[in-house]
């Protein structure tokens, strides 16, 4: 009687067994390295009816924690978005210089937290732009030296960690930059006179401003107005377009100018 051994020597050749090899190996390599990226990640947040969406919650008036709901410019006008790609917007927070880290590891689908979007942070993710913002310096109404970045050589200079506001600030010489995990800390260093100046987004400088002008004001431009987007998995080309509809949707419908008047009024 032949053995299993003798029949599988007589009847599979070297040359099949090598294709047997290759089409396996093909397979297994056909597996993306960042998974739920590569394939249709708009049907695949459609089929799921969310967008699991991240943000560090302590940024008013874009996205903040107000009696344990987020609210904000930004939360109001990814909601819209999610409308129009027929899905729930699903909005979890996220420590600053976690939300990349989180994006990548699939912990979430989308990031929405007014950030910047510079070359380094393009090597990690895909991003829809949807604001463009300035760096603007602010002090208390009292301090009258400094109106620009040249008068903060030598001062204490507050920032939020991880941010464009820090990575301008470190330019600028013999200044001593502190470094806060949330931004709002930044304003109560300088409420409190521990520091000279802080560095901010525009929107939120102006929130701030109007909400304590005795406190805070804006005396001069950090950086001219940069671009601001969604932050998206690498390879989510599919949601990305459609983000990217939507926004120009709404822009030309005027939904854009309604979400952004409701927050910051005439101002755009």
């Amino acid at each position: 009687m032949q053995t299993l051994r003798s029949v599988c020597r007589h009847f599979i050749s070297p040359t099949i067994l090598a294709m047997l090899l290759i089409a396996v190996l093909g397979l297994t390599g056909c597996k993306p390295e960042n998974p739920g990226a590569e394939e249709d990640s708009l049907a695949r947040v459609q089929a799921n009816g969310k967008l699991i969406v991240a943000t560090d919650d302590t940024y008013p008036p874009l996205e903040w924690n107000q009696d344990g709901v987020i609210v904000g410019f930004d939360i109001d006008l990814m909601a819209e978005i999610c409308r129009r790609l027929d899905v729930e917007p699903q909005f979890e927070s996220s420590k600053w210089d976690s939300l990349l880290t989180g994006l990548a590891g699939q912990q979430y689908d989308a990031v929405i937290s007014s950030m910047n979007i510079t070359p380094e942070r393009q090597e990690q993710a895909d991003f829809v732009e949807y604001a463009r913002w300035a760096q603007v310096i602010v002090t208390t109404p009292s301090e009258t030296s400094i109106s620009s970045l040249n008068d903060l050589k030598g001062k204490r200079i507050a920032v939020q960690v991880a941010t464009t506001s820090e990575a301008v600030a470190r330019t600028i010489e013999d200044a001593e930059v502190n470094c806060f995990e949330s931004f709002d800390t930044t304003f109560m260093e300088l409420n409190n006179h521990r520091v000279d100046a802080i560095i901010v987004d525009e929107p939120v400088a102006m929130y701030y401003q109007a909400k304590s002008p005795d406190a805070f004001a804006i005396v001069g431009t950090a950086i001219e107005k940069e671009p601001v987007g969604i932050a998206l998995r690498k390879g989510s080309d599919s949601l990305r377009e459609a983000m990217e509809e939507a926004l120009e949707d709404m822009k030309a419908d005027g939904t854009y100018d309604e979400i952004f008047a409701n927050w910051f009024g005439d101002n755009q």
